[in-house]
């Protein structure tokens, strides 16, 4: 008992050094900005024909290549020191120990990764919230931005940062896209926090920014070069790329990474990464 109250201490401590951190706000405001340029020319277009948007566009936050870049970095600036050791932690793992305070720190990643994917759906909903209207389907808006998105830019002279498909539209309700949008993205965010936490505690200091940079160039290579140049199955090895839905086999083919194989793996790699990096923690030297 007195160990989860250790853990839960820890995690209190981390939650509370994220919110006092300057970084935090800079990563908030990278986010406004890029959200911003992401969804407020939705409610532009639907304010020209005078409809209303549905809530369900976070689907199509990284619908764009580039995107996973930027997703990626303000990952690895979320989590590139972890496991966030100061002289204040040494202070922590002498009253608590070493055990509680690195399970602390990776219940800490999925914590922090969790509230990080609230705050980019959040986000997607701030810009459209004007014209916004409740719907249990994709509304006219996104419906008419599948079939003929070039007419609307004509129309309207506004040119959307995000892409909206038809085919996907057709294979998934906005419900089961957003649920899994979101879990992709908070198991994604995870997954590379405790990959820089891993590689810092077995390897070296800043390892883990260096193997966290290269899954995210993997991603956008898979994604915008590799896809056609090399195969869709190279999508099953870029863990970063299974944020992105439409990157995902929705009709279950096999021909690359359905929902349910990204889930599965995301999940098995943050069992065995948070494994690994309590192995290696409690066993190291500090100093």
């Amino acid at each position: 008992m007195h160990s989860v109250k250790a853990m839960v201490l820890c995690v209190r401590i981390s939650l509370s050094k994220l919110l006092s951190n300057p970084k935090t706000y800079v990563m908030l405001a990278i986010m406004a900005i890029f959200h911003y340029y992401s969804y407020a020319p939705l409610a532009t277009i639907a304010r020209y024909y005078g409809i209303s948007v549905t809530p369900w566009v976070f689907p199509f936050y990284m619908s764009r290549a580039p995107m996973l870049t930027v997703f990626g970095g303000l990952c690895i600036l979320l989590f590139s020191d972890a496991p966030f050791l100061d002289a204040y932690s040494q202070f922590i793992i002498a009253r608590c120990g070493r055990r509680p305070f690195i399970v602390g720190q990776v219940l800490y990643i999925l914590a922090a990764s969790f509230l990080f994917t609230v705050c980019m759906v959040l986000l997607s909903l701030l810009y459209i919230l004007p014209v916004m209207e409740w719907s249990t389907d994709w509304g006219t808006l996104l419906n008419t931005l599948a079939q003929s998105s070039l007419e609307v830019r004509e129309q309207t002279g506004v040119t959307l940062s995000i892409s909206v498909s038809e085919e996907f539209l057709q294979l998934v309700s906005p419900i089961r896209a957003m649920s899994v949008a979101f879990l992709c993205m908070w198991l994604v965010t995870a997954f590379l926090g405790l990959i820089i936490s891993f590689f810092n505690v077995v390897v070296t200091k800043m390892s883990g920014v260096v193997a966290a940079g290269v899954l995210v160039s993997l991603s956008f290579f898979a994604v915008y070069w590799g896809a056609n140049s090399i195969g869709r199955w190279l999508l099953f090895i870029s863990p970063v790329s299974w944020s992105r839905m439409g990157d995902l086999d929705w009709t279950y083919s096999g021909m690359w990474p359905s929902p349910t194989y990204a889930v599965v793996v995301l999940t098995v790699g943050i069992v065995l990464l948070g494994t690994g990096s309590a192995i290696k923690f409690c066993r190291r030297d500090l100093n």
